[in-house]
Order: C-alpha cells, then sequence, then structure tokens
C-alpha cells in the first residue's frame, strides 16, 4: 500500500522517464540530420568534380556558382534548424532539472506535513484516551449525546411536517374561491375590502364554508412552523452543550502540548504550499517549452530539414544539371565512372535517411502523446485531492505495472486512471472526529475530485475541514411523521370555482 504522495511521486517519475527518452530522440535527429548536411555536402562536391570533367571551363565555372550557391543556402537551413532544436533541448533539459528538484522539494515538505500531522493526530488521540477517564467529561458527553438525541429527533419530525405539507394543502391551493379570500385576507383586520365586496365576499365565504376551512389551513401551515422552530432550538442547545464539551476537550489537549504541534503542523502546510506552487509554475513553463519543442522535432511543411531538401531539390533540377548527369551516366568515362557512382551512392543513402527521420519523427510523436497523457493523469490526480495526507493506494503494484506499460506503449493512459480511481481509500484518522473540534483539522477531498477543499484545496494552508471522510450516507428514503397520513387534507372539499 502507498500513499497518495507516494504514487503521485510514481507518476512524476514515469513523466521524467518520458522526458529522458524524447531527449535520446533529441539526439538520434540530430545524428540523422548532421548526415542528411553530410551527404548535401558531398553531392554538391561530386556535382562539381562531374561539372570540371564533362564542360568546358565557361559551363563548369557557372555551374560551379549555382551549385555552391544550393549548397550553402541548404547548409545554412539545417544548420539553423538544428541551432533552433539545440536551444530549445538545452532549455527543456535545464528547466527539466529546475522541475526535477522542485518536486523533490515539494516531495520533502509533504513528507513533513505527513509528520507533523501523524504527531497533531498521536497526541490528539491519547488526551482523548486519557480525559476519556474522568467525570466531568463523562457528564459532559453523555449531556450532549442527550442534546443531540432531542435535535435529530426534532429535526426528523420538522422535516416530516415540511414533505407532508405540500400534499395537505394541495385541495386548499387548488381551490380559487379559497385562495382568493385567503389571500386578501377575509376574517381578519387585514380585510379591507368595500362595502358591495364585503357582501359577495360574505356569500362566498358561506358558500364554499370559509371560516372552517380557514382554521384548518391556518393549523395546518402552522404546524410545520412550530415544529421548525422547535427544532432549530433543540439544535441550538445540542451546539451548545457540544461546544461546552470541545471546550472541556480542547483544554485537555493544550494540557498535553498540542499547540506546539498544532504550529509545527501549520508551518509544514505553508511550506508545502510554497513548493507546490513553484512546481506548478515550473511545470507550466515547461509544457510550453515542451510543445515549441515538439513543433520543431515534428518538421513537416516549413520544417528546416524540409526546406534544405527543397533548396537541394530546386538546384538539382536546373536543366544544366539533370543534362549534365544524365549525360555522365549514359557515356561514363573512366574519369566520371567514380563520381556516378558516389553520386548514387550518395541518393541511396539519402533516401534511407529519410526514411530513419521519417521513422524517429514518429517515434517523437508517439512518446509526445503518451507523455502528455500521463500529464493529464497528473492533474487529475492532483483536482481530485488524491495525494491527501490520509490517501493510500492499496493497488500500488497494478498502477506502477500500467505506467511501466504505458512507457513502452502497450496501453492507453485512461487504464491508469481507472486504476487510481479503484484503489483510492483514506487512511484511518486516530482519534473520534469530533474530539476538540480542533482548527487545524485538514479537510478530505470527495471522492471524484472537485475544486477548493472538495479536491486540491486542501494543499491551501488557511482551508480546514472535518476528521472525517464525506462519504455519502443519503440513502434517499423520506422521513417518518407521526403527524398523520400525508392525504388527510382535513376534510376540505368545496368545488368551489368562478
Amino acid at each position: 500500500m502507498r500513499s497518495g504522495r507516494q504514487t503521485l511521486s510514481s507518476i512524476e517519475e514515469a513523466l521524467g522517464r518520458l522526458h529522458e527518452e524524447e531527449s535520446r530522440l533529441d539526439a538520434a535527429l540530430a545524428s540523422a540530420t548532421a548526415h542528411a548536411e553530410e551527404l548535401a555536402r558531398e553531392r554538391a562536391t561530386a556535382l562539381r568534380e562531374l561539372a570540371r570533367v564533362k564542360l568546358d571551363e565557361i559551363t563548369a565555372g557557372r555551374l560551379v556558382r549555382d551549385l555552391d550557391a544550393a549548397e550553402r543556402c541548404a547548409v545554412a537551413i539545417l544548420a539553423e534548424g538544428q541551432h533552433r532544436l539545440a536551444a530549445t533541448a538545452e532549455r527543456r533539459e535545464r528547466l527539466l532539472a529546475e522541475v526535477k528538484q522542485a518536486e523533490a522539494d515539494r516531495h520533502a515538505a509533504a513528507a513533513a506535513v505527513e509528520a507533523a500531522l501523524e504527531a497533531v493526530e498521536t497526541l490528539r488521540a491519547a488526551a482523548e484516551a486519557s480525559v476519556a477517564k474522568t467525570a466531568p467529561w463523562a457528564a459532559a458527553k453523555a449531556a450532549t449525546d442527550g442534546t443531540e438525541a432531542v435535535a435529530v429527533e426534532a429535526e426528523k419530525k420538522a422535516a416530516g411536517s415540511e414533505a407532508e405539507l405540500a400534499a395537505k394543502k394541495k385541495p386548499y391551493d387548488a381551490d380559487p374561491l379559497f385562495l382568493y379570500l385567503w389571500s386578501s385576507g377575509f376574517g381578519t383586520q387585514r380585510y379591507a375590502a368595500g362595502n358591495v365586496t364585503r357582501m359577495v365576499d360574505r356569500a362566498m365565504a358561506a358558500y364554499i364554508g370559509f371560516p372552517g376551512a380557514r382554521a384548518n389551513y391556518a393549523m395546518l401551515i402552522e404546524i410545520p412552523l412550530r415544529l421548525r422552530e422547535h427544532a432549530n432550538a433543540r439544535r441550538a442547545a445540542a451546539n451548545a452543550s457540544r461546544t461546552t464539551l470541545a471546550d472541556l476537550e480542547r483544554r485537555a489537549m493544550v494540557a498535553a502540548g498540542i499547540e506546539a504541534k498544532e504550529r509545527t503542523l501549520a508551518a509544514a502546510r505553508h511550506r508545502l504550499a510554497g513548493a507546490d506552487e513553484t512546481v506548478e509554475t515550473k511545470r507550466a513553463l515547461l509544457g510550453e517549452i515542451d510543445a515549441a519543442h515538439q513543433r520543431l522535432v515534428e518538421g513537416g511543411p516549413g520544417s528546416a530539414y524540409d526546406q534544405a531538401l527543397e533548396t537541394i531539390a530546386g538546384g538539382d533540377s536546373t536543366d544544366d544539371i539533370a543534362t549534365l548527369y544524365r549525360e555522365a551516366r549514359r557515356t561514363q568515362t573512366p574519369a566520371d565512372e567514380a563520381i556516378v557512382r558516389r553520386i548514387e551512392a550518395g541518393e541511396g543513402a539519402r533516401a534511407g535517411l529519410e526514411q530513419e527521420i521519417t521513422g524517429l519523427r514518429g517515434t517523437a510523436r508517439d512518446i509526445a502523446r503518451r507523455r502528455l497523457e500521463v500529464e493529464g493523469v497528473r492533474e487529475r490526480f492532483r483536482n481530485a485531492g488524491y495525494d491527501h495526507p490520509h490517501a493510500t493506494f492499496g493497488n500500488d503494484g497494478e498502477i506502477g505495472r500500467v505506467l511501466q506499460e504505458i512507457l513502452s506503449g502497450a496501453v492507453r493512459s485512461d487504464m491508469l486512471w481507472d486504476l487510481i480511481r479503484a484503489g483510492f481509500r483514506y487512511r484511518a484518522v486516530r482519534g473520534g472526529p469530533d474530539f476538540g473540534i480542533p482548527d487545524f483539522r485538514i479537510p478530505f477531498p470527495v471522492p471524484g475530485g472537485g475544486d477548493g477543499p472538495r479536491g486540491g484545496g486542501w494543499r491551501v494552508p488557511e482551508s480546514r475541514g472535518g476528521w472525517s471522510p464525506p462519504f455519502d450516507t443519503s440513502s434517499g428514503g423520506g422521513s417518518s411523521s407521526d403527524s398523520g397520513s400525508s392525504s388527510d387534507s382535513g376534510g376540505f372539499s368545496t368545488g368551489g370555482s368562478f
């Protein structure tokens, strides 16, 4: 079983290895491009020699100048491309070293938070075990449990009455005559109609039996209000009782020396926040350099290598050079035979080299894709708060195996994320979740991630939370109530309408 911090470190190590593979590919591409530059020079040299053998001095001189110009242009383009790639690779290697060091610092800071939290929890649990043996605590605990039970029961009744109210009100709300009289305040001091209206309203009220219905309706909507007021009062009493108990528990923890350990934990959380910000800032810069590097490696239309090839091809396609080469191949003499063989051998080597460079670029694209996928998993891991000090992963062997398979290109990263979600668990907290209600509590993230304290927000030093993981305990069932059937509407039924 590994902690969330250790699992995150494994993911980041895998990213480091993918970056190392990209660096090795840089070296291979640099070597292949240098070889392409060498072949371009050799071809131009051979064509110059051939021109001097086959052509007169004036024609040969002009052709050589053209060849020299094409060679210089092609070599300059290749050199510029190599320089840009080398400069980008150098910046990336430097930033990779900085990221690696920053991650090591963050790892140490996170370990310090875990150690400080462990010390706080251990002392807290010891204080709980000690104070629980005293008579004052036992009395305060009994009082808290009693007031809490009363509050819970009162809240259940209030919730049940509120849920039933909608059904019981329905016959009244469906009758427009009753609603009109009720909203106008008929039969109360609010009623302020003229004489004619009063006469009509009295007749209407007598017709639908409004006086009795009004009393039933008033009582119907009053009961949930009174029950809620009672529940709120019971909850306030329970909170007051819990505060008394918490004060007693807090004094026990302070007497045991908790304050110094809390300060150590708070300082460790601030150091972790700073280290974490440094890592993420450097990783954002690394992402920008990675993108620029990938554009240079992939090549394609407009790349330095392709521009150089087009320059060479453009120079070779002139009528004079094409005619020279065809003539030399058709009428080979001892003087030009060796030169033609050199040119043809260079053509074959260049074709093989282009195939090699294409393969290296494809490999680079594949590694970059895998790296981006693992970076996405890392981001989701952090956003979900899976590096929380209490997070654990029981399937660390499977996670490590899949990381290795991703490095080899055997599987995609979605399998890794599925394993991480399936293996995520919380380490048990020492002591009762409500003991002392301390200020240093680190919030638990909700399984599945989210923003703020529901995910990676636990890294914010000022964030607070409970000692218990926020598991969903809702059952979806309704609340019971002893206030009568929900279909009971007080017997009201007028059938009246305008």
